[in-house]
């Protein structure tokens, strides 16, 4: 508004001040810089709760409550930038009726110039809808209310428009029904997308509701399943509703809830499929309760009992009298005590008293709330059938091992399972375990090859071969000709073939063994017989020129016999093609190559090698050949062999204690040493809701939220390569497709000094995730609306120093400085905060410019000696030249370290910083002579909120980020930070960064 100054004002002052008091609009007037009431009409003092005494005082006078609030700020900057400010619903705290109160405003500033343009005063005019804002609020917060007590009850809420067959529902349901977000769904799509079994009879039960006549009296009740119109998921919902009729008996209306039962109609099938395994095995199921009373017994059980009704019977009188004792003084206490009890005990026939051997497999059953026990449970497996078949297979091996022929059992894969005593002598084996190995293991190399495919074409057609092999002796590697005679043995249920029975006769004493060892030696024979391992070379077309000593000696073959070939008989049949393959290629690509497979040797033993080739050339550089060697690694092998076995064992322990296993809190899993998932607990089970076998191997990555997966993967091969602890925090899916944060934790587990298996645990975290997350968001918050005021105050504070000082006021204008003093380090303490949230949340952002490390390091330097007058900083720089990083955060994390050496430093002294830079790698060290940090807490220095503790803590101050921080701001340059401590004689901190290229 424009006008004269008010002694120049050309209006009618009465009239003026007429039409401002009858205003019913609270207006104010308010002249000069210091804001001093001229004008308040009724309206403004019932709104400031003052009376008319106000009038001629300043606004700091009149409403000293408006400190701290921004409307001074406001009304200065009206005053100074001449624009008029508006604001609508906006808070103001009043002291009204001798209280502060929170009230809500429509209000203007309204600048009022003279002539020349100049403001002179402020015009204010406020309109109180306080009411309004509040009775919103409510609205909001019932709105908001509704809304969560559905959703806590997973409920979907739905509406069906009967005139239009149009459906209006919430996102719950939506997602409940599969369709997208904004879809505007019919009636007749969400009959579509029912099961087909399913829709008709929801929709007879819609139209029943629908019908005043029917008798429904408008109610609706339906189970049914659903497909999903985007993600064709099968759900099974339950739902609920009524029909609104008119005066007309029309529906308008139809509405109700929905709520997701795919889970309670499984686990109701879960259930009555265990009832009817249960009621249907051959086993004795039995479940007692904790006086050992029996309440219920299968079908099974009932039959080999001579049960017709389990209730009162006490579970100690199923049992022989024998037995009832040591089920009294053994199987009851371990039950008690630690869970389970497995042994054989004899059951007693109820009708015949007849006694029935079983092994039983008892466990405790424990309330699943209170886990305190609440009965007993136990599976008899009738041994009689075990019994009689053992017997008559004893009578059999008796017989057939003390025959005076060899003979031998393997199953269909060739794998001997037996041999009797006669055949053991035969070929030297001392007992049944050394003679389980392959059938080939027991014939002499080359021997197979010829005969294997009239053997298979026999054992084809006729179901037997016969024919004449050699076989070895095993301790001394003496050949053995022998006519052998194999058949198929069959399985008496399936009438397929089970395995095989082999009849061996002796022909050494029909044969004259005349072979002479034919011994040679070639040229570099003293150099390469001494040697352990094979040497040999080939020419240019892979023809074998030279073999030393210990080949033969592995072999049997002469050093002709070896030279003309043959090499491949000696390597195990399953190994062959592979090891032709590796030479082959390394032959056709004049290459080094390397080949790993099992090697027959003359005494019969089997070896594991590996072989090493290298490609020769001439001077002129053309292909000589092959030079190589075969070393026996088989020691090695046996280690790897004997850890997987062991990691074997581990797993079917695992397996066998499932049961305490399955009642622990947390997932368990185990993995073998490649990292494939070979056993987990039932709690992974119920959470995944899939079966276990859909968890093994490296199905668990399916689960796992597809961005963690980089980070699992980086630090599980790292833990899997160097044996350190696996910790990580992500996302895995549960039964409800839901994500949810777990800590995984995984160790390895050592036998004899090597690691056979990793053990892990995966914990439900998500909830503090949600803490973390609602801390980071109140600190976000804070530090912002924190920030808004502290800088007000700096300004307000700085002006009031300059005018003190101006006017001669310097001790007053002293304490002004050191109050902005305090300002600043209040303003640090929020940036600290504000920088939290932004690594936390990820928002960090980095501006990376080449810039020279040393020139940074010297500049803030220079600026930090000027803070202190005890401490002398000392630089001792190596030429690092330029680096690619954000100037600005890397000088945040050097002040940091430097402020941190003279904090720590109480006494007088040095802070050295050193700058060094080794190949495309720049470390800067600072060393101060301080207190120092314990052994036990440098590792948690980088943490949030951790400040060094000690008898002297009170006189460090600072909320424990900076460090923090700084560690951040490395990690994420592709860096790291690290700290070396002698508590009492002090600390030096190090951060080092990688360097590209400059042309990068």
């Amino acid at each position: 508004m424009t006008g004269n100054t008010p002694s120049e004002a050309n209006f009618d002052d009465t009239i003026f001040r007429t039409l401002i008091e009858e205003s019913p609009t609270a207006v104010g007037l308010y002249v000069g810089r210091d804001m001093r009431i001229q004008l308040a009409n009724d309206a403004m003092l019932k709104v400031w709760g003052k009376g008319s005494n106000v009038i001629g005082q300043t606004l700091h006078q009149a409403l000293p409550e408006l400190e701290g609030q921004p409307f001074h700020g406001l009304l200065n900057d009206v005053f100074t930038g001449g624009e008029p400010y508006e604001a609508t619903e906006d808070r103001v705290d009043l002291v009204v009726d001798g209280r502060l109160q929170t009230f809500y405003y429509n209000f203007t500033y309204k600048p009022l110039k003279d002539a020349a343009g100049k403001v002179w005063g402020i015009l204010n005019t406020a309109t109180d809808v306080s009411e309004l804002v509040r009775t919103r609020k409510k609205l909001n917060e019932s709105e908001e209310s509704t809304r969560f007590a559905l959703y806590a009850s997973e409920l979907g809420t739905w509406d069906l428009d009967p005139l239009n067959n149009i459906i209006t529902w919430d996102q719950r349901c939506k997602e409940l029904y599969g369709f997208p977000k904004d879809d505007v769904t019919t009636y007749a799509e969400v009959l579509n997308n029912m099961h087909p079994d399913d829709a008709g009879r929801v929709n007879e039960a819609v139209q029943r509701a629908l019908d005043i006549n029917s008798g429904a009296e408008g109610n609706y009740f339906c189970e049914f399943r659903t497909i999903g119109a985007t993600d064709k998921r099968l759900r099974w919902l339950r739902c609920k509703g009524k029909a609104y009729f008119n005066a007309g008996g029309t529906a308008y209306r139809f509405a109700g809830t929905a709520m997701d039962i795919t889970r309670e109609v499984a686990d109701t099938q879960q259930q009555r499929e265990l009832t009817a395994l249960v009621a249907g095995s051959d086993n004795i199921i039995y479940v007692a309760d904790l006086n050992n009373r029996l309440t219920y017994i299968n079908k099974t059980g009932q039959d080999v009992l001579g049960i017709t009704d389990a209730a009162g019977l006490l579970g100690t009188e199923i049992f022989m009298p024998d037995d009832m004792q040591r089920l009294q003084r053994e199987a009851l206490p371990a039950l008690f005590k630690t869970g389970k009890w497995k042994g054989k005990m004899r059951h007693r026939n109820q009708l015949t008293g007849e006694p029935v051997p079983v092994h039983i497999n008892a466990f405790r059953i424990d309330d699943p709330i209170t886990g305190k026990p609440s009965g007993l449970a136990a599976v008899s497996r009738d041994m009689r059938p075990e019994i009689m078949a053992n017997s008559e297979k004893d009578k059999l091996l008796a017989l057939i091992d003390n025959s005076s022929v060899f003979v031998a059992l393997s199953n269909l894969d060739g794998f001997v399972t037996y041999v009797n005593t006669y055949g053991r002598d035969m070929v030297g084996l001392d007992s049944i375990e050394d003679a389980q190995r392959q059938n080939s293991d027991y014939v002499v190399p080359g021997q197979m090859e010829k005969i294997i495919d009239g053997y298979r074409k026999s054992m084809a057609e006729t179901g037997m071969w016969t024919g004449k092999v050699v076989y070895k002796h095993f301790k001394t590697g003496e050949l053995i000709p022998v006519e052998g005679k194999t058949i198929l043995v069959y399985d008496p249920i399936t009438g397929q073939p089970a395995g095989r029975a082999s009849i061996v006769r002796d022909l050494r004493q029909e044969i004259a063994d005349k072979q002479a060892l034919l011994e040679s030696q070639h040229l570099l024979y003293n150099i390469t017989s001494a040697s352990p391992t094979v040497l040999w070379m080939t020419d240019k077309d892979g023809n074998t020129t030279y073999v030393n000593q210990t080949w033969i000696d592995w072999t049997g073959q002469s050093y002709e016999e070896a030279l003309a070939g043959g090499w491949l008989n000696f390597i195990y049949e399953d190994d062959r093609e592979q090891a032709v393959k590796d030479f082959t290629e390394g032959l056709s690509n004049r290459s080094a190559y390397v080949s790993n497979f099992r090697l027959k040797r003359k005494d019969g033993a089997v070896i594991w090698c590996v072989a090493k080739g290298n490609p020769q050339h001439y001077a002129d550089g053309s292909f000589a050949g092959i030079v190589g060697s075969c070393t026996d690694i088989t020691e090695k092998t046996l280690i790897d062999q004997k850890l997987q076995q062991t990691n074997s064992e581990l797993t079917e322990q695992m397996n066998q204690f499932s049961f305490v296993t399955d009642f622990m809190p947390v997932q368990l899993w185990t993995t073998d040493l490649s990292g494939e998932v070979d056993y987990v607990n039932h709690g992974m089970v119920d959470y995944f809701g899939v079966k276990a076998e859909d968890i093994l191997g490296s199905n668990l990555q399916k689960f796992v939220h597809p961005d963690d997966m980089p980070v699992i993967n980086h630090t599980w091969q790292r833990s899997l390569d160097t044996g350190k602890p696996f910790q990580v925090e992500f996302r895995i899916r549960n039964a409800e497709g839901v994500y949810k944060w777990h800590l995984s934790r995984a160790l390895p587990f050592y036998s004899e000094g090597n690691m056979v298996k990793w053990f892990g645990t995966n914990t439900d975290i998500d909830q503090h995730k949600q803490l973390q997350r609602q801390k980071d968001d109140f600190l976000g918050i804070a530090s912002h609306e924190l920030k808004t005021p502290v800088t007000s105050i700096k300004a307000y504070a700085q002006v009031l120093g300059a005018m003190l000082t101006k006017e001669g006021e310097h001790s007053k204008a002293a304490m002004v400085t050191r109050m902005d003093s305090q300002i600043n380090r209040l303003t640090n303490l929020i940036g600290d905060l504000l920088d939290v949230t932004k690594i936390n949340s990820g928002r960090l952002q980095f501006n990376k410019t080449w810039f020279s490390l040393d020139d940074l390091v010297k500049e803030v330097m220079d600026d930090l000696q000027h803070t202190t007058m005890k401490h002398t900083l000392v630089e001792n720089f190596s030429h690092t030249g330029n680096i690619y990083s954000d100037r600005d955060r890397l000088s945040q994390v050097i002040v940091n370290l430097i402020s941190n050496a003279i904090k720590y430093s109480p006494a007088e002294g040095e802070v050295i910083v050193r700058t060094h830079r080794e190949n495309n790698t720049v470390t800067v060290s600072v060393e101060d002579f301080g207190i120092g940090i314990a052994n036990d807490k440098q590792n948690k220095v980088f943490e949030q909120f951790y400040r060094v503790s000690g008898n002297k803590q009170h006189t460090f101050p600072g909320l424990g980020l900076g460090l923090y921080i700084s560690s951040e701001i490395i990690k994420r340059e592709g860096g790291k930070m690290w700290v070396n401590s002698v508590e009492g004689k002090g600390s030096t901190f190090h951060f080092s960064l990688p360097v590209p290229p400059e042309n990068d």
